[in-house]
């Protein structure tokens, strides 16, 4: 998140459909697998987050909101009748739990709340969090504080195993060196293991692992899948305790379910989530808990740091982490949090992003397997790659076609590349995205100079290309066909040689056809050409990276006039013979 702006009820990813013509064209996308949603429920998760965000518009720190009627803010047990109207606010400090309730177009009601969490940050800030859906907010129980403990110490030199719970078929969730001493609270009925308290939380170890310095008898019997926390009075809610369900067996809204997190500030906030801990500052995550599973922590912009059973892992935008959940009802972190992994963005498309105060920064991923990136806004333009699986890609500006279709212009991380938008997902502030000047076209090769001529390029230091004339030996591949191609037969390649020589600001290309290319350098090792093929049967792109002195990778889209429909791509690998 970059662009932080106060505006309530931001018209995202889901209203973009409806952006006039002059701006970029943006597909209306969803968070369901399987079928499109039905026309009250896609106006439902369209109309509600901003009705929400409105009714919101005044809810300050350490406060909660009722965004929808299908919330409930529980307090002595009892649903609180100050929490019945959207725009009603509690303070936190008086709520023992909030609960949210699944999509139902038939009733018009999606559960929406939203919290203003203080989360450690300096007065007048707070976190700005939405539960979503079927899902419910609560304080944790707390471990009781006066319960009798005993001093345990592991006396031989080996590591004992803890686990997550008493038994073996319970996770390793870390150790307790030789020579170490923990503090126990609890132990199971059989006394055959002990319950300790550590700097990462809760464990038990086995008893026959460790001594200890009174009456063992005295602590008291736990259950033993007890993890229960100790957890210290201070701001309501900065430790919290997630559950998310799923909607999936009902047909009509298989709306999404969840809990966004937002702070926009330089301070880094501080949460403890279900035994984990999430640090966070300018960034924007959403979460899910499946009892018994596993809090999945997503960042969708900014960056975070997740910490669970004393393990930190960082997750940048576009990545995501789940951390094990166990204990007696399954909420309570068991295991370290997984490696960072990117994530499909269609997971986290149809979240209530208007009741979020700042606007997300565009950002597509790939709506199919082999989706290619392009040196400019056209089908004819040169092909860079592929969309890599499940990666997101930042937008950096838009332009139309040559036939005015709107194709996105992204940050790849190497250069900047270009996608037809109808081929991607989009989510946040896409709409905002300003149009941009397309790189312009190279039709035709122009007279180059011979190496050593005036205004010629000799080869550079960052640049494998070759300096003089070579020949190299190619493989075509077999073609892979695309698009509207019914009837159209596969056009094969035989493995073949090619002339490859220098020339001003790129090289010259000679395959099968009777004439070269000229493949302009658009970076080091990467050269492109698009425009119309040799033999005048249609148009070509051609971009060909040197990947050492001795090889290169080429891809290679032909599109024939008879067939304009019709795609051929071409990925070539070729080494140097002399």
């Amino acid at each position: 998140m970059r662009r932080m702006t106060p505006t309530l009820g931001l018209v995202i990813v889901l209203l973009m459909a409806l952006a006039g013509a002059s701006g970029p064209r943006v597909a209306m996308i969803h968070a369901q697998d399987g079928g499109g949603l039905t026309d009250d429920c896609a106006a439902l998760i369209a109309g509600a987050p901003a009705a929400a965000a409105e009714a919101c518009g005044g809810a300050g720190p350490g406060q909660a909101c009722l965004g929808s009627l299908s919330a409930v803010a529980w307090m002595g047990g009892s649903p609180s009748p100050d929490f019945a109207e959207p725009g009603d606010t509690l303070a936190l400090a008086a709520i023992e739990s909030l609960t949210t309730g699944a999509a139902d177009p038939t009733t018009g009601t999606w559960g929406l709340a939203l919290v203003k969490l203080p989360a450690g940050l300096p007065d007048g800030q707070a976190v700005t969090g939405v539960l979503f859906g079927e899902a419910t907010l609560a304080r944790p129980a707390a471990a009781a504080t006066d319960r009798p403990t005993l001093t345990v110490t592991n006396a031989s030199s080996a590591d004992a195993n803890l686990r997550g719970g008493a038994g073996t078929h319970f996770p390793v969730v870390g150790v307790l060196a030789g020579g170490e001493s923990a503090v126990a609270d609890g132990r199971n009925e059989q006394g055959d293991w002990i319950r300790i308290r550590t700097a990462d939380g809760v464990a038990w170890v086995f008893a026959r692992l460790v001594n200890w310095d009174g009456d063992l008898n005295a602590l008291d019997v736990l259950l033993p899948t007890d993890m229960t926390l100790p957890v210290e009075a201070g701001e309501p809610f900065a430790a919290l305790t997630l559950t998310t369900g799923s909607t999936a067996d009902e047909p009509a809204c298989r709306a999404p379910s969840g809990f966004l997190l937002q702070y926009g500030g330089e301070a880094e906030a501080e949460l403890a989530v279900n035994g984990a801990t999430l640090r966070f500052s300018d960034a924007t995550l959403l979460l899910h808990a499946a009892p018994g599973e596993a809090l999945d922590v997503i960042a969708v912009d900014g960056a975070a740091t997740v910490t669970a059973r004393g393990v930190p892992v960082t997750l940048r935008g576009g990545e995501r982490t789940r951390v094990p959940l166990g204990g007696a009802d399954g909420l309570v972190a068991s295991g370290q949090p997984g490696q960072a992994q990117t994530f499909a963005l269609a997971e986290v498309t149809g979240a209530p992003l208007a009741l979020l105060p700042g606007a997300l920064d565009c950002r597509v991923s790939a709506r199919a397997s082999n989706v290619t990136l392009r040196v400019g806004p056209g089908e004819n333009r040169g092909a860079l790659a592929s969309m890599r699986p499940n990666a997101t890609y930042a937008v950096l500006g838009w332009a139309p076609d040559a036939e005015g279709a709107p194709w996105w212009e992204l940050d790849t991380g190497a250069q900047t590349s270009w996608v037809r938008q109808d081929a991607v997902e989009a989510f946040g502030a896409c709409d905002a995205v300003a149009q941009v000047e397309a790189p312009p076209m190279v039709f035709a090769p122009p007279a180059a100079p011979p190496p050593g001529a005036p205004g010629a390029v000799e080869n550079t230091v960052d640049d494998l290309a070759p300096a003089s004339n070579t020949v190299w030996q190619m493989y075509p591949g077999t073609d892979q066909m695309s698009g509207e191609c019914s009837g159209a037969p596969a056009i094969n390649f035989c493995d073949h040689l090619a002339a490859i020589s220098p020339a001003s600001g790129g090289i010259m290309w000679k395959g099968m056809e009777i004439s070269p290319y000229y493949l302009q350098r658009i970076q080091p090792n990467v050269y492109a050409y698009s425009g119309p093929n040799v033999l005048g049967t249609g148009t070509i792109s051609i971009t060909l990276r040197f990947t050492s002195e001795g090889t290169l990778t080429m891809t290679q889209t032909l599109r024939l006039s008879s067939e304009p429909n019709c795609t051929h791509t071409y990925h070539y690998t070729g080494t140097k013979n002399w």
